[in-house]
């Protein structure tokens, strides 16, 4: 088996277990609203770093409360997950969403994307409109 595909096996086997753990093990309602977004492995599989989401509005109360979180974590997953040295642990805010949440919210302001939707909808694939301007003589 080739070194990236355990990699990968095993932030998925961190990501499954530390959603897992967020939602059982958990009693502070705001960690326990926390995505697990993704996981990524250092290829010796002795540190990962877990990314997660949440409401951006508490990101930073969020983020205190998943610092001292951490070593709960890291116990949890090296009882869960077998490997030969317990995992080290950083535990990241995804930005991820917040940035696509804040990308919608500009093209909004600014109408992008409206006037293709509709046009889709109403099946117009032609987005040149050469042809809105046939019988206009000064339009040629």
């Amino acid at each position: 088996m080739a070194q990236g595909e355990r990699t990968a096996r095993v932030a998925e086997q961190i990501q499954r277990e530390a959603a897992t753990v967020f939602l059982e093990e958990v009693d502070d309602p705001l960690l326990r609203s926390v995505t697990v977004t993704g996981v990524r492995v250092s290829s010796d599989l002795r540190h990962a770093r877990i990314f997660f989401s949440a409401n951006p509005e508490q990101r930073a109360e969020l983020e205190q409360r998943a610092k001292r979180f951490e070593p709960f974590l890291q116990r949890e997953l090296a009882r869960r997950v077998r490997l030969r040295y317990a995992v080290e642990i950083t535990l990241c805010y995804d930005e991820g969403l917040d940035n696509a949440m804040r990308l919608e919210r500009i093209f909004k302001e600014l109408g992008v994307g409206q006037a293709a939707a509709v046009d889709d909808a109403n099946g117009d694939e032609d987005h040149d409109h050469d042809d809105d301007h046939e019988g206009d003589p000064g339009a040629r």
